[in-house]
Parts: C-alpha cells; structure tokens; sequence
C-alpha cells in the first residue's frame, strides 16, 4: 500500500457539516429572508404614504436582488454541506423534516423550494429586464400575477422561517410577520380611505 486513498476506502463524510458551513448556510437565508422583509415592508409604507419618491424603486430593486442572491448562495450551501449534492438527500431530509413536526412524510415539499427558487430569480430578471414590473403597475392582470407571485412567496418563506424552524430565527420571522401585517392593515385602511374619497367626489 502507498497510502493514497483509492475510491474503495475514502473516509466517510462527516454526519454534520463543518461549524462554517452550518453558519454559512445559516445566515445566507437568515440575511436573504431579512432582504425579503424589508423589500415588502418598502412597498407597503409606500402604500401608506402614496408617493414611493425617486430613489425606493432603485433601492427596492437592488434589496430584492440581493435577497434572492443571498438565498441562491444558500441554497448552494445546503446541497453542498448537507446533502452532498444529491436531490433524493435532500428529499429525504424534507421527508424526515415533515413527519417529525407534522408525523406524514412528505418529500415532496422540496419542490416547493425549488419553485420559490425559480420564482424568485425569474422575478428578479423581470425587474431588470421590464421597467416598471416592481412598481404599481396600473395594470390589473399584471398586479393580480404579482400578487398570486407574493402570496406563494410569502407562504413559502413564513413555513421556512418559523414552521420549520426554531430558537432566534423563528423569533425574527413572528417579529417581522407582526410587522409586516400591521403594515399591510394600515396600507389596506388607506387604500380603502383614498377610495372612499374618490367615490364621494
């Protein structure tokens, strides 16, 4: 024997990631979700106030880009250090994941990841590709799509951040949640106020 590793007896990989690699998978989603909150809070002041002013476009539309980079180097940590670059790991670990918190193994919920993925990053091509996509759009089909987009978004990253999570990052994500619904209330109220205004005129 020479001592170099043939492919027959190469170590096996360690049950746990290294401590850089769980940080780093870590805090990518942790900063891409903040990303994502501020974005959403922006716009829903905005809605508030009536005027989104010359520079919260520019700066909503590099926070939204920077949320979904971060949540792309994430999710490439992630298959990296935890499930070796193999799909059936990580529906295995979805598997695992769902029968603990809710006892039906559903592997299938990580095509919902993977949609969330593609969503987003398609959502941030269209931000740069078409001006205008990220503002209100006086469109009515165009808001609608936006919305249903939102919705899914937003489902998607609550069960992330505080479904399927715990300890400081499902604190932040009620905190936010709490935050980002009183904001849409009072955006809400506003709207349906400005409305009412318009009709008595």
């Amino acid at each position: 024997m020479d001592g170099r590793l043939q492919w027959g007896n190469l170590p096996p990989r360690p049950a746990f990631p290294p401590m850089p690699g769980v940080l780093l998978t870590a805090w990518t989603i942790r900063l891409a979700l903040a990303c994502y909150a501020a974005y959403l809070a922006g716009w829903l002041v905005v809605a508030i106030r009536g005027n989104s002013g010359t520079s919260w476009p520019r700066v909503a539309r590099w926070l939204w880009t920077a949320g979904c980079v971060l949540f792309v180097i994430h999710v490439a940590c992630a298959f990296h250090f935890y499930h070796d670059w193999s799909h059936a790991a990580a529906f295995e670990k979805t598997a695992a994941e769902t029968e603990q918190l809710l006892g039906l193994r559903f592997g299938e919920g990580i095509y919902f990841s993977y949609l969330f993925l593609m969503l987003w990053v398609l959502e941030v091509i269209a931000i740069w590709t078409w001006p205008g996509v990220d503002g209100q759009t006086p469109r009515p089909l165009a808001r609608a799509l936006r919305l249903a987009l939102h919705a899914y978004l937003f489902f998607i990253a609550f069960n992330g951040a505080i479904i399927f999570e715990a300890g400081p990052t499902r604190w932040a994500g009620i905190a936010a949640c709490l935050v980002l619904g009183g904001l849409a209330v009072r955006a809400a109220y506003t709207q349906s106020a400005e409305c009412g205004l318009r009709i008595a005129e």
